[in-house]
């Protein structure tokens, strides 16, 4: 016995847990990749609705209300999703409202073993034109 020096083994336990270790530490990374996927998905669908916000109809504005152009507040928003890499859809449910759904797909690090090779994440937000009284009271 004198001079070896135990051949490089590993026990089966220890193998074992270093595999689970792996599995655990993947499945943690592929829940937080979701998770900023959602946190993702609902910024875009927010600041894509603001985008939306910003057409507004110039008819409506000399009658004293605010509202937008339904057409070019689409455009606004599908341009902001094209620009951020999502896609998504967008609706005029008032005139002064806006809709937008977004859907992004983000690739898996282990679920991809199993079938899983993407995360997709959805989010939504509303965009409501609120009206500015001005500085003497009445509109």
């Amino acid at each position: 016995m004198r001079g070896e020096r135990g051949g490089g083994a590993v026990s089966a336990p220890m193998a074992i847990c270093v595999l689970a270790m792996i599995v655990v530490i993947g499945l943690a990374l592929d829940g937080v990749r979701a998770a900023q996927g959602l946190a993702r998905a609902d910024a875009l669908a927010e600041e894509a609705a603001r985008a939306a916000g910003q057409a507004l109809d110039p008819a409506s504005l000399t009658g004293g209300a605010a509202a937008v152009d339904p057409s070019a507040a689409a455009d606004e928003a599908r341009a902001y999703l094209t620009a951020a890499g999502a896609r998504g859809t967008v609706t005029v449910v008032a005139p002064d409202r806006i809709r937008v759904e977004v859907t992004i797909e983000r690739p898996t690090v282990l679920l991809g073993l199993i079938g899983r090779t993407v995360i997709t994440s959805r989010g939504s937000a509303e965009a409501v034109l609120v009206p500015v009284i001005p500085q003497g009271g009445a509109p």
